[in-house]
């Protein structure tokens, strides 16, 4: 069996995938489901994507944990359960498309203009934010708070008060593409490696160069978040 839908991420994947099972049979309702090792080496993912998935599947009334003798799959479920199960995986990968091309309209841009007005003091700034997610990355510790922060203190240094005001009262829709669940440590690895090189960038001045490499960042973000078969 195939072990990623390329078009969700992983864990989101995993949860599908047993939904079917339960769907076409292959696991019957009232059964225990396998361990999660067991079904990490069916999909070949990580227990942590497994965990997350039936974490999924429960929240969904598809399947009950019971403390100490595992996972069992809900008997007498409704066919409408799972329409309604497939139509929400639809629904997600929408709403981060619909936020990426967002992402992809405005925040190059903005680095482009940010280029050409920032001052050293805002580089500086920039500079801290950058090393404290590098720290926080090998700590193994969640830093999309810094990104957010990097990302508010770019459209700031535009010297346009618009483009913060903006970024800020949107910041609660741009952040469903940074949440913890799609902080992977390749996305992590690849928003730091972009971060590094935009600092470059605005420290030269160059906003051709700085707008090139915001759109390859949010391009490889989106790979990352809605194509890999991260582990």
């Amino acid at each position: 069996m195939i072990a990623q839908n390329k078009t969700d991420s992983v864990y989101l994947s995993v949860a599908k995938q047993i939904a079917e099972l339960i769907e076409s049979g292959e696991f019957k309702q009232g059964d225990k489901l396998p361990p999660e090792r067991t079904l990490a080496e069916k999909f070949q993912v990580s227990r942590s994507s497994v965990r997350e998935a039936i974490k999924c599947l429960a929240q969904k009334n598809l399947v009950e944990s019971r403390r100490g003798d595992g996972t069992y799959i809900l008997t007498d479920i409704d066919a409408d359960i799972f329409e309604a199960f497939t139509s929400a995986f639809s629904d997600q990968k929408k709403r981060l498309s619909d936020i990426f091309q967002f992402r992809m309209v405005v925040e190059p841009q903005i680095a482009a203009l940010a280029a050409m007005a920032m001052d050293d003091e805002t580089l500086n700034r920039l500079k801290v934010i950058i090393f404290d997610q590098q720290t926080r990355m090998r700590n193994g510790e969640d830093c999309s708070d810094l990104d957010t922060r990097l990302h508010l203190e770019i459209a700031k240094s535009t010297g346009n008060s618009i483009f913060p005001e903006m970024m800020t009262a949107l910041n609660r829709i741009v952040e469903e593409s940074r949440s913890k669940m799609l902080q992977s440590p390749e996305r992590q690895e690849k928003s730091l490696a972009a971060h590094f090189n935009l600092l470059e960038a605005f420290e030269k001045r160059d906003a051709a160069k700085a707008r090139e490499i915001m759109m390859q960042h949010i391009k490889e973000i989106e790979s990352v978040t809605t194509n890999s078969d991260l582990k």
